[in-house]
């Protein structure tokens, strides 16, 4: 993950180039936390409160976005069954 919305994606054990630099979707800007993994997804949190969700494989895909509408600097602690995200003025648990 690129900082201003860009992914690139290689594989773990060649280093090899995947696919390169994609936009990861519109509003796509400034990113400071960490991507995670559940089953077949990645999840980029911007600072703006979006998680773009990503089909994991060889080819770029955006399934989704969801919005907190609130600034997120820190990456989602994973606990459990859920997240917990810390936005500007709000500590959230969601399942």
């Amino acid at each position: 993950l690129y900082d201003m919305g860009l992914l690139a994606c290689y594989d773990a054990l060649t280093g090899e180039e995947v696919y390169g630099k994609c936009r990861i979707g519109p509003g796509a800007r400034a990113f400071s936390s960490s991507l995670w993994a559940y089953g077949d997804k990645v999840f980029c949190l911007s600072e703006d409160g979006d998680t773009f969700v990503i089909q994991a494989g060889p080819e770029f895909k955006l399934l989704g976005k969801n919005s907190l509408g609130e600034l997120c600097m820190a990456t989602p602690a994973i606990v459990g069954d859920g997240l917990i995200i810390r936005t500007e003025s709000h500590l959230l648990r969601i399942k």
